[in-house]
Order: C-alpha cells, then sequence, then structure tokens
C-alpha cells in the first residue's frame, strides 16, 4: 500500500494533460519501461514535441520531490551532440516527471530486433560516438548506470543517448530504499558485474563495460550473456566469459575483438581506464600488449614451448580457380619478431579444373612434412580426380585410377595418398601405381586419417571407426553418446603421436554447436574439450589450428602430450570453405603447412537477366542462403544466417521491404515455396533432431511443424506443383545416410520411397509438370543427378556425366 503515501495518482492521459494544462499537451501513451511510463506531449511554450516521463507512483514513493529534483540538475547541465539534453522536470499531483526531446526515428533495440546484427564498420561508427558521449559524460562526473540498446535512439543515423544520468538520479535520491520497490537500476545483460553485485561503488568503466556488451550484441547478434532470468544471466556475468566475436561472427576484425574483450572484463581494474581509450581502440588506433593477453596472447605466451621460437607457419594454397594467399599467426603480433618467415604463393590451376562443388566432401590434403598436396579436380575430360602437386613442382599431376575420389589422405611416410571412392577406402602411391582397397565402408566416410601406429581412422556411420593400413576388420573406436547428447563423431585428425584423435562432435542443435574433442587410439577414452568447432585440423608448433562452422579458422596452445588445452582460442583472420555435409576445405601438416580453399559465406543478393547482366536487390553484404522466388515472382524467400541462428526472411521485390518469418529454434534455412505461394517451407533446428516447418508468407498464422521425427532428421523438402504432396530428404542417422521420399499432405500420409537405398539419395526436385523427379545419387561412385518418373514407377536416367549437384527445372 505504498501508494497511500502519496498524492492523488493520475491515472489516464486525459487526467495528466489536466494536470499539465498550459505547460504540456499530452498526445498519446508511447511506452513503459523498468522507471518510468513515456508520453508524447508538446512543450506549448516552444511548440515543439517532447517526451515527457513520468516516474513509476513506487518509485516516486521513496525519492521525494525535493531530492529528486536537486538530483537531476546535474542532468540538465551535460550538453555533447550524442547526448539527449533534459528539458524540464517536476512534479505533479504526486508522480515526479522529466522531459527530453522526441526524437523522430528509432531505437536501437528496435533495429536489432529488425536486423540482428548490424554491418561491422556501422557497429564502430555507433560505439565509438556513444563512447565520445560517455567519456565527456564521466568527465563531469556523471555516470549513466542503465546504458542498453532501447535507451539508445538513431536520430538520421546518428546515436543519441538518452535518459543520462536519470538512474544517477533515482539512485542518490532514494539510496538503497529504491531496490526495496522491486526495480532495479540496470539490465543484467548490459550490467557490469560489480553493478550486478552490488558489493562496490559504480565507477566510469562500468558504463565501459556496458558499452562493450552494445557493441557485442550489434556485431554478433546476441547479447554477451543470454538466459532464461535475470538470476541466470546474472550468474553466467559472474562466473563464465563470453564466446570470442569471431566464434559468432568470423569477419569481425581482430583490433574490435580484442577491444570489446578487454572491455567486458569481469574486474573493473582490467578494462580500458577511460571511455576515450576503448574508442581509440575499437576504432584501431591503439593495439597494446594487454589487449593481446585478454584475447589469448598470454596463454600463448605461457605455452610449454614459447611460440616466439617456434611461429606458426601457414602457408595457404587456395585450390579455386584463381588461387589466393597466407596469413601471419596474430599471436606473433604481441611477441618479438619471428626467426621464420611466412612464405605467401598461389598454384594456378588449368580452367577446365575447378574445385568445389565437385562433391559433397573434403577434397584437400598435406603431407605430413608439408611438401605435398593433393586435392580433387575434374581432369581436361571433366572426370573427377585425384591430383598430386608438391611444392616444388611447376606443375600438377593426376593419378590414373583415382577417378571419383573424395576425402584424400596422406600416409604418415608420404609415400601413398588414401581416398573414398565408390564405398571403399583406398590407398595408391603417390608417385603412382595401383590402387590398394583398405577397407569397405558402406557409407560414405565424412573423414578420414591415417595413424603412424599402422590404423586409418574414419568417421563413418556417425562413428569413428579403426582398419588396419593394410586391410583387415574395421573396429568401431568411439560411438556418439546420446545421454551426452551427440549425434555425429566427424572429422578425425590423428596427431603425430599416432594415439591420439582430434574429432568433431555434433550434438543436438545443429553444426553451429559442435565442439572439439580426442579419443585414444589405444584405449578408446575420449576427451571433450569446450571450444566450438567443426573441424580439427591439426596441431603444429604446439598449436591446435580447427575451424568453426562460419569457416573462421582459429588457434589455440594445446599440450598434446596430457590433451590439455592450455589458452584461449585466438581468431587467425582466415576463412575457409564449408561444403554441404560440414566438410572444411582445409588441411594442416605439423610441419606448419596449410592447404586451403578460401572463402566467405558472405555474399550479395541479387539477380542476372539473360544477358548476364547483374542487378543487386538488398542493399548490404550479409550470408544469404537458398534464395526462391515465389510463384507469381513478386518476392524472395531466402535464409540470413547472423553468428549464432539463421533466419528466414520474406523480401518483397516492389516496395524493397522484407520480413523476418521465423522465430523459433536457431537454424531455419533450405527455403521452398508451397505451389500456391501462401507458405513458405524451411528446415528448423532448436536442440533436436533436424524438421521442417512452414508459415504463412504474410505471417497471418504462426509457424507450424511439417515433417518431424524424435528419429530421423528431416534436410530438404519442396512441394508437388499440384499441392497433394511433399517430397523430401530424411537421414534415419544409421547407415542409410541420405534417402528420398514422399507423401501425401492430406489422406494416407504414408511416407514412400522416390529412392532408398544404401547410397546417398538427396537435393530432389519436381518438374513443372508434377510428372519428374530430379535428385542426385553417389551409387556411382561419385555424386551424378539423375531423373525418375514421379511417383513412379519408371526407369532412372542419369543427365549428369561428370558429376552434379542440386538440380533446378527450368
Amino acid at each position: 500500500r505504498a501508494s497511500a503515501h502519496l498524492s492523488p495518482i493520475v491515472h489516464t492521459t486525459e487526467q495528466l494533460s489536466a494536470a499539465l494544462a498550459g505547460r504540456y499537451s499530452i498526445d498519446r501513451l508511447v511506452g513503459e519501461g523498468g522507471m518510468a511510463t513515456v508520453y508524447l506531449a508538446r512543450d506549448l511554450k516552444h511548440d515543439r514535441q517532447v517526451a515527457l516521463k513520468v516516474l513509476k507512483p513506487e518509485l516516486g514513493a521513496v525519492l521525494g520531490v525535493e531530492r529528486f529534483l536537486s538530483e537531476i540538475k546535474v542532468t540538465a547541465n551535460l550538453q555533447h551532440p550524442n547526448l539527449l539534453p533534459l528539458f524540464d522536470s517536476g512534479e505533479v499531483e504526486g508522480l515526479l516527471f522529466y522531459v527530453m526531446p522526441f526524437v523522430e526515428g528509432e531505437s536501437l533495440r528496435a533495429r536489432l530486433d529488425r536486423e540482428k546484427q548490424l554491418p561491422i564498420d556501422e557497429s564502430v561508427r555507433i560505439s565509438a560516438a556513444i563512447g565520445s558521449a560517455l567519456d565527456y559524460a564521466h568527465r563531469q562526473g556523471v555516470i549513466h548506470r542503465d546504458l542498453k540498446p532501447e535507451n539508445i535512439l538513431l536520430h538520421d543515423g546518428q546515436p543519441v543517448i538518452a535518459d543520462f544520468g536519470i538512474a544517477l538520479a533515482v539512485s542518490n535520491a532514494g539510496g538503497t530504499r529504491v531496490t526495496q520497490t522491486g526495480l532495479s537500476l540496470g539490465t543484467p545483460q548490459y550490467m557490469s558485474p560489480e553493478q550486478a553485485s552490488g558489493d562496490r561503488a559504480i565507477d566510469a568503466r562500468s558504463d565501459i563495460y556496458s558499452l562493450a556488451a552494445l557493441t557485442y550484441e550489434m556485431i554478433a547478434g546476441e547479447a554477451p550473456h543470454t538466459g532464461t532470468s535475470a538470476q541466470a544471466i546474472i550468474a553466467k556475468l559472474m562466473t563464465v566469459d563470453p564466446l570470442p566475436l569471431s566464434t559468432l561472427r568470423s569477419s569481425a576484425p581482430f583490433h574490435v575483438e580484442a577491444a570489446v574483450t578487454k572491455a567486458l572484463a569481469k574486474l573493473p581494474a582490467d578494462r580500458f581506464s577511460t571511455a576515450r581509450d576503448f574508442v581509440d581502440a575499437i576504432e584501431g588506433k591503439g593495439l597494446s600488449a594487454a589487449m593481446m593477453a585478454v584475447t589469448g596472447m598470454r596463454a600463448a605466451q605461457q605455452a610449454r614451448t614459447p611460440l616466439a621460437r617456434h611461429p606458426l607457419v601457414l602457408g595457404l594454397v587456395t585450390v579455386a580457380v584463381v588461387a589466393a594467399a597466407i596469413a601471419a599467426y596474430q599471436w606473433s603480433v604481441a611477441q618479438e619478431p619471428s626467426e621464420r618467415t611466412t612464405v605467401r604463393f598461389s598454384i594456378a590451376l588449368a580452367s577446365t579444373m575447378i574445385t568445389g562443388g565437385v562433391g559433397s566432401a573434403a577434397t584437400l590434403a598435406v603431407s605430413l612434412d608439408g611438401t605435398v598436396i593433393a586435392y580433387v579436380a575434374p581432369d581436361e575430360g571433366g572426370v573427377s580426380r585425384l591430383f598430386i602437386r608438391a611444392l616444388a613442382d611447376a606443375e600438377p599431376r593426376p593419378l590414373a585410377g583415382t577417378e571419383g575420389a573424395q576425402v584424400p589422405f596422406f600416409s604418415p611416410d608420404g609415400r601413398w595418398v588414401g581416398f573414398s571412392a565408390g564405398g571403399e577406402i583406398t590407398k595408391i602411391p603417390v608417385a603412382g601405381g595401383t590402387t590398394i582397397p583398405i577397407a569397405s565402408t558402406g557409407s560414405f566416410p565424412t573423414g578420414v586419417s591415417w595413424s603412424s601406429s599402422g590404423e586409418v581412422i574414419a568417421s563413418v556411420a556417425n562413428n569413428l571407426v579403426a582398419v588396419p593400413e593394410n586391410g583387415g576388420p574395421v573396429r568401431i573406436l568411439a560411438r556418439p553418446d546420446s545421454a551426452e547428447g551427440d549425434l555425429y563423431f566427424t572429422n578425425p585428425i590423428v596427431l603425430p603421436d599416432g594415439e591420439t584423435v582430434f574429432f568433431a562432435i555434433q550434438p543436438q542443435g545443429g553444426v553451429a554447436r559442435s565442439r572439439l574433442a580426442a579419443v585414444s587410439i589405444k584405449t578408446g577414452e575420449i576427451t571433450r574439450f569446450p571450444i566450438l568447432g567443426l573441424a580439427p585440423l591439426g596441431v603444429a608448433a604446439g598449436v591446435l589450428v580447427y575451424s568453426n562452422a562460419t569457416g573462421a579458422v582459429f588457434g589455440v596452445p594445446f599440450d598434446a602430450r596430457r590433451r590439455l588445452i592450455e589458452g584461449d582460442p585466438v581468431a587467425l583472420g582466415l576463412n575457409v570453405v564449408v561444403q554441404t555435409g560440414a566438410y572444411v576445405e582445409a588441411a594442416l601438416s605439423p610441419a606448419g603447412t596449410m592447404v586451403m580453399q578460401s572463402g566467405s559465406a558472405t555474399g550479395q543478393l541479387g539477380r542476372v537477366d539473360m544477358a548476364g547482366r547483374f542487378t543487386r536487390m538488398l542493399p548490404e553484404t550479409r550470408p544469404y542462403g537458398y534464395p526462391r522466388y515465389s510463384p507469381d515472382g513478386k518476392r524472395i524467400a531466402l535464409s540470413i544466417n547472423s553468428g549464432a541462428r539463421s533466419d528466414v526472411w520474406v523480401y518483397d521485390i516492389a516496395s524493397a521491404t522484407s520480413a523476418r518469418l521465423t522465430s523459433e529454434g536457431n537454424t531455419n534455412e533450405r527455403v521452398e515455396w508451397s505451389p500456391d505461394g501462401d507458405r513458405v517451407l524451411y528446415r528448423l533446428e532448436d536442440g533436436g533432431r533436424s524438421e521442417f516447418w512452414w508459415r504463412p508468407a504474410d505471417l497471418s498464422e504462426d509457424a507450424t511443424p511439417l515433417l518431424r521425427s524424435g528419429v530421423d532428421d528431416f534436410y530438404e523438402a519442396v512441394m508437388s506443383p499440384d499441392g497433394k504432396y511433399i517430397v523430401y530428404q530424411v537421414d534415419n542417422a544409421g547407415t542409410r545416410q541420405a534417402d528420398v521420399m514422399y507423401r501425401a499432405l492430406v489422406g494416407d500420409t504414408t511416407p514412400k520411397s522416390v529412392a532408398a537405398t544404401n547410397f546417398v539419395e538427396a537435393q530432389a526436385r519436381i518438374s513443372p509438370d508434377g510428372k519428374w523427379v530430379a535428385f542426385v545419387s553417389d551409387a556411382s561412385g561419385t555424386g551424378q543427378v539423375v531423373v525418375q518418373p514421379f511417383p513412379g514407377p519408371g526407369a532412372r536416367v542419369q543427365v549428369s556425366s561428370t558429376g552434379g549437384t542440386e538440380p533446378v527445372w527450368s
């Protein structure tokens, strides 16, 4: 009954307007926050629109009019282009209010809700402007205490901080009595640890933490710490370090990541002393040794083998049509000059050799001594096979007998190269000769590596298996543990000790949540590491190098003998191609040579006319995927990746506007339209099996599941032109990796087979007349496009001759 101690409370807009008659005319209610209710009003004296904010009655009850109005005068003296000024303050009928300019535009929160992530350069610009305003206010002795996206207004693209000093005025006026009202000064996602704990005085470094949290969200698409409740967020805030920015957005520049990481330090003493220092750092004007330390440099300098004496030399050979470059290991920035030189060079390929898209598997390997590379590419006749290129040679040479090869790997002594084709793991001398079978795997391996202990390790049918290098019985080395949430074990790499296998665990929830692990070949004991990684590439100079699901490459100090991670991951500034099926196009030798196909998931969305002219349709360069025209050609549905998640958007061509279709799950992609154009189908992952959902394109109804199972994964789906059937790819997580099935949408919905064998069948598309289905099958040993009658029966015809993927009908 706190209100019993107040004067009569104004309850309606009309009553408030009457109470302020002659000063302000209340137009409408704008919104309600934790401390105040906001109204759009007109300042009658100056004939201007203003935002009139009325403190919550329970808050006013503990403040007192004179104390609050005295404290808020400090805010009235702040004058900065990026600070929203205070026009007026007062009391009316027991309520405390203050008045600020009404800003035309939107809040940063509204923009983040709409776009999820902002361009890097714009994030830095906004952060620097806010930091400049903070620096000014801090020098006047004023702390904001509640910096968050809701308090940043965007006026003509420029950020303006609202409510500056209001939280301080409330705190100083009310003291500890404020917390007794149940109100909190600060927002958990952006609150500094010292503010959350309340165990020390708050100073400027608390605002710097909040600004870093804001910057983190603009770039990463999510706050540094999230949770289902304020208590859960604060618990993470006090105990857990946020993921590096580059883990969630590989394009984040190193100096930006370093600045944000330092500003998010849990101890105020470890942050920047002033907001100006933070602005200089995020703009790249200073990169101190201290900043390096908080992003993993300190761990590297303390590693068992000093990296200054044994730098990781990354010789990066990209085997695309035009080959690319080398990047120096970034840990060397904080250390003395390297005694070894990073070599930059490229390998040009014949114009007929186009890698990538040849098959949905890794196509690169490098020998352990780093002197020879192997890669898959079409020869002059268009036949896919292995090519060998010693770094000292001028030209690559094809290996006869390797037609349809994928997943190449070298023997420890470099004399043999292995590969997979037609359900067999095979080896052939690097110098050329007869192929020798090692094992029959039936299904396609997702990675193979050769141990110096004489065994070949492969990931087959979700397990890790071992087979003698000269052939013999296949034994299971490690199985996924459903109790741990494991789905697949993939991408094994045997370390030079011949005993340790690094691999990735893909859990329920999708490849973006894959984590690194190691298993002992001798004992089968598995060690799990708290590192998000899609594919370990190898260990060189005491550094474990790996790629995440976006293709960003990282390094972390690693003690192979004890199987211990000894520091924090550091982004190396490299991006490699990640193929369909989560295969990474990169390989690392223990000698320090890395062969890779460089690439990025970001791109432009546009259309090309029949003369080849490109017209850009969306202004931003972003990770777009699966663009699909609506049947009437007026809209485009597509997926957009935003670091930790991907969402489906519908773009209206005429109005050039976009609307987000999805909110559930963390992965929403593989977009398709219903034949009538009313609904959009898409694949969804949310911590469990891969499912297919659909939703009206006009958002008139919520999304609902279309294909769902507790056992199977559904990866692709299309509807027949008459709308009666859905054709889809299913993976039963066993030896049958991918089948094409169909079922009716009404009536008898029993699944029926289009193609269901022990081979991979995927990427089905129905012809416009509904009489044919095209899909990809690897029954011939390599992925080929085939066509057969739909729904059948009828003969199957292969329409590609040198490999093919993703068929589309005219």
